[in-house]
């Protein structure tokens, strides 16, 4: 009996894995769709209360994203990519932009709300800092769309 067990499970499990792997894969795809766009984006710098908004403006490229940010009247740039967290793989966005000489880098989670457009929001630091946190949130407002060219 374990035999035919045996014998039924691993041909299974070979056929199995290949069709897993596939879908993997096109999830990541998905997510990388789901995730570009312009958004509309809130926070406070690390160690400061002061709120400030703006835009930013993610888009693939070979090598992740492109991150284009539009705050303060500042236009920074940066890269970011998806990164898996957590036990139990939970997909987050990985980011870094550099303000002058300081490097900033955080990381989204990556959500949606009920209309099912993209909602990011999470911690980040001054690279190398221990201590002070800030805060992000970005969000697609269809009434009023960020700009950020």
């Amino acid at each position: 009996m374990r035999l035919k067990i045996f014998l039924f499970v691993v041909p299974l499990l070979l056929i199995i894995q290949p069709i897993c792997y596939g879908i993997e894969k096109t999830d990541k795809e998905s997510l990388s769709q789901f995730i570009e766009g312009t958004y509309n984006v809130i926070g406070k710098m690390p160690g400061s209360t002061e709120t400030y908004y703006g835009a930013v403006k993610i888009i693939q490229s070979k090598k992740g994203f492109a991150v284009l940010r539009c705050v303060k009247g500042k236009r920074l740039t940066g890269s970011a990519e998806i990164v898996e967290v957590t036990a139990d793989k939970i997909s987050n966005l990985k980011y870094s932009y550099k303000e002058g000489k300081t490097v900033y880098e955080g990381r989204y989670d990556i959500h949606s709300d009920v209309d099912n457009y993209g909602r990011l929001s999470g911690p980040y630091t001054k690279k190398g800092s221990k201590g002070k946190v800030g805060w992000e949130m970005l969000y697609v407002d269809g009434d009023a769309p960020g700009e950020c060219n």
